[in-house]
């Protein structure tokens, strides 16, 4: 089990060649929803081009006070690789993702990658990702398959991770290990079969929603080992709305009380 302030590497062993690597990038976009993220959102976009040039990246603002979303306009205009919707108000990471899966879909990717702004995703897992989704339609990054791997979290906040997905593997009937996970990677196909009108989250339940429509669906899940390390700046966006959220979605799912 790691918690604590211990950086410790990722493991993201990858048998395709460097050059098959950026093929699959220049594939790909990542969708990076942000709301007030200005000190980590250079960091994160750097990391990601440094090892993938031709990978694109769209950043979701909703309307940032810290001026996130200036920033990403300054970085769009000096790579051609990034462009940004802007959003009037804080909407939610769900209706973020959404907006930014149309965009995917619409421009013709093969691969769509969903993470956070905050750098608890680190980049060195999109090798993986990119290797494991040939053989499968959707990637899930999990802390909790290969034990629990998370940093800078207190006990509270992994129990409480951890009571989360227990929770949707027993009342929702997910086959994951970790159902709130929001580090994944989307055959386009997937996406274009789900119907995105319908998808009712805003907060985290998001996460929930989306894999559970996709495995009732019939797609194939690959959970991929992580480490997960708790934001270095800012302050976190979960509240208790989100959490009651979850919580009843969880119940709409197992009744099927939901849009398809």
């Amino acid at each position: 089990m790691t918690i604590g302030n211990n950086l410790i590497l990722p493991d993201t062993q990858c048998s395709m060649s460097d050059d098959e690597l950026q093929d699959a990038a220049s594939r790909a976009v990542v969708v990076i929803p942000t709301y007030n993220e200005h000190e980590n959102l250079s960091l994160i976009i750097s990391h990601i081009h440094r090892l993938y040039p031709s990978m694109s990246i769209l950043i979701v603002d909703d309307n940032s006070p810290d001026g996130t979303g200036e920033l990403a306009d300054d970085l769009a205009l000096s790579n051609d690789r990034i462009d940004v919707i802007h959003r009037q108000r804080k909407m939610g990471l769900g209706t973020a993702y959404i907006a930014g899966f149309k965009y995917a879909i619409e421009k013709g990717f093969s691969y769509i990658i969903q993470m956070d702004a905050d750098l608890s995703h680190s980049p060195d897992y999109l090798a993986v990702f990119l290797e494991e989704i040939n053989d499968c339609d959707f990637i899930l990054g999990s802390r909790y398959i290969e034990g629990i791997n998370v940093i800078h979290w207190d006990l509270w906040r992994v129990l409480l991770s951890l009571g989360a997905s227990l929770y949707c593997r027993v009342i929702g009937g997910l086959n994951v290990t970790d159902a709130t996970g929001g580090f994944k990677c989307w055959r386009r196909e997937v996406l274009e079969s789900i119907n995105l009108e319908a998808v009712q989250s805003t907060g985290y339940s998001f996460q929930i929603e989306m894999t559970h429509r996709a495995q009732t669906a019939g797609f194939r899940l690959k959970e991929v080992p992580i480490v997960f390390i708790g934001r270095y700046h800012g302050t976190t966006k979960m509240s208790k709305r989100i959490v009651w959220e979850a919580i009843w979605m969880v119940w709409r799912l197992r009744l099927g009380l939901y849009r398809r």
